[in-house]
């Protein structure tokens, strides 16, 4: 679903204490949005609106509101001194007092086993774990207390149940100014700038989203993006002259400009988003070498190194590349890595002997890959992407190749260079005359068209998840995507949602049974205790445990008395059908 990253700029008295991420509030006109960044130099707080139909006012204040989580205690370890004697239970003080209000979803690990509930009580007063006498471990045993925030293992989604205190207010501001998002000024206008669409390919897909270092999380925390990912690709939409150059760099980051395709972004008539079919060149085989490459996600378990990356510490890199370790070569890096600090390349590590071990199966097709388009304008990024190279420079006076990307009024730079100087005047179509001489500018360098009013939040954006493999050629690469959002509505639910039948472990972790014998059912309330006798599956008493079976209806759950665990949905109309 295309949303734009913001719609308002507010200038407020005071920045400092406004964070990216939290919500702002207006106290007079109640407008709500989500603050998409804040420009302390400008005094400027970028804002999404949460309701199109809200808007702030010049003059009122604003406040940015948060919640404060009441209990911050999650786990404690100990270690078992000694072992109790016969019939006696075993006590262990713990550190960190435990809020009551959680005490029914802590778990208790000894070692790395969870101990049944009906094991252990937590007595409140004396702040003390009790083990009874048969679930009593051993003198030596390392018990962790481990509050659960949500069980990532079950079909279903579960709450966290975490507990929030009070809203607090961080701080306080009054709105002096308020501007639209220039995105919006530039969409309207009669004569609009090229159109420019930056496509991220991030590989693997359960590593997206990037943290806020840009680095992997989910399933990839930890790690580094593997090396060349992710792949970053730009289309420039507008006049083209084939002798000229092109470079867009967005948020630091340079992006190839390529030839692409993608269908138009549609919602179908019941209100999924279609499939989009994107294309793009395969010249010199860039896509293939992916494409067909089953190593792309892996690490050498044998000798691999930490570093950091963006500015955070990840591991699995190549010591070769790794500034500061004794295996650091400049060659690696210049001639095969293309920069430090660099993930391990399956060829490389084989070549040297190293242990490669796959982090995911095989990564041909590049399916399951997400792919981020954000599309601006060229006059919303720091350098205009049209530019010549310098051909002659001599004091104030520059001869480019070609001057039809120029203008005079633009203010003009070089990667090199350390000033920005302004075009007065242009003869000859390619001789530029500047308002002073380019520091360290030299022949046969880029020379970039500064937008003074850059914005780059000013952009929407679009994300999809690779699904297929189209067509492969010597020309051209095409994926079927589907939209980020509609992928998941494609996954879930893994449950089905089944009338008469529970789907849980019986005594599982979502089951929570503790079996027979008259135990405490944790999350009932009142307390309830378990059936003093064993059942078979046809729901009859039973006489020994190992006769003890769940016949996973609502009536074998009734009779245990954990009808609040019971794993179906009674409400539903879907029976299974009978054989």
């Amino acid at each position: 679903m295309s949303s734009r990253v913001y719609d308002y700029i507010l200038t407020v008295s005071d920045t400092s204490p406004f964070k990216q991420g939290n919500t702002i509030l207006g106290l007079t006109s109640n407008a709500f949005g989500y603050i998409a960044n804040v420009d302390s130099s400008t005094s400027n707080i970028k804002v999404k609106m949460s309701n199109v139909d809200q808007e702030f006012s010049v003059s009122e204040s604003v406040v940015s509101n948060h919640y404060l989580i009441s209990n911050t205690f999650h786990s404690s370890t100990h270690t078992v001194n000694q072992t109790p004697g016969e019939g006696q239970s075993l006590f262990i003080s713990v550190s960190s007092p435990v809020d009551t209000n959680i005490v029914s979803e802590l778990d208790v690990f000894v070692g790395s086993n969870l101990a049944q509930r009906s094991g252990w009580t937590y007595h409140t007063g004396n702040n003390q774990l009790e083990f009874f006498a048969f679930a009593t471990p051993n003198a030596g045993s390392v018990v962790t207390i481990r509050r659960q925030t949500g069980n990532t293992q079950a079909y279903s989604f579960q709450s966290s149940h975490q507990h929030l205190g009070n809203v607090q207010s961080s701080t306080t501001a009054t709105i002096s100014a308020i501007y639209n998002s220039p995105f919006i000024a530039t969409l309207n206008a009669f004569t609009q700038a090229p159109i420019v669409r930056l496509v991220e390919v991030y590989y693997p897909g359960e590593w997206y989203p990037p943290n806020e270092a840009g680095n992997p999380s989910g399933t990839g925390a930890g790690y580094a993006w593997p090396t060349e990912t992710p792949l970053r690709f730009a289309e420039v939409i507008g006049d083209i002259y084939s002798d000229l150059s092109y470079n867009v760099t967005f948020k630091g980051e340079s992006y190839t400009p390529y030839p692409m395709e993608a269908d138009g972004i549609a919602t179908s008539s019941d209100g999924t988003i279609d499939r989009v079919t994107f294309t793009m060149s395969n010249y010199d085989n860039l896509i293939t070498t992916f494409v067909e490459n089953p190593y792309i996600v892996g690490n050498v378990t044998s000798n691999s190194a930490q570093g950091y990356v963006n500015g955070e510490l990840v591991y699995g890199l190549d010591p070769r590349t790794v500034t500061g370790n004794t295996h650091y070569d400049q060659d690696t890096v210049d001639n095969i890595y293309g920069g430090a600090n660099s993930p391990w390349l399956y060829d490389q590590a084989i070549s040297l002997g190293e242990t490669w071990k796959n982090l995911k199966s095989d990564s041909r097709d590049l399916l399951g890959a997400v792919v981020e388009f954000k599309t601006t304008f060229a006059n919303h990024l720091k350098y205009w992407p049209e530019h010549s190279k310098i051909d002659y420079m001599s004091a104030n006076v520059v001869s480019v190749l070609n001057g039809s990307p120029y203008r005079p009024g633009d203010n003009v730079t070089t990667t090199l260079s350390t000033n920005t100087v302004q075009i007065q005047d242009i003869q000859e179509e390619r001789i530029l005359f500047l308002s002073a001489p380019l520091t360290s500018g030299q022949r046969n360098e880029n020379l970039y068209i500064v937008n003074d009013d850059y914005d780059e939040e000013a952009y929407v954006r679009d994300v999809f998840k690779v699904t297929k493999l189209n067509l492969l050629n010597e020309t051209v690469a095409e994926f079927e995507l589907t939209s980020w959002l509609q992928y998941f509505k494609l996954q879930l639910p893994k449950r089905k949602f089944f009338k008469n039948t529970c789907q849980w472990v019986y005594k599982g972790s979502e089951c929570q049974y503790p079996g027979p014998g008259s135990l405490p059912i944790p999350g009932t309330f009142p307390p309830k205790t378990s059936n003093a006798n064993p059942i078979f599956a046809n729901n009859q008493a039973a006489v020994s445990d190992s006769d003890d079976e769940c016949s996973k209806s609502y009536e074998a759950c009734r009779i245990r008395n954990n009808t609040v665990h019971f794993g179906a949905f009674p409400g539903t109309g879907r029976q299974i059908p009978k054989q």
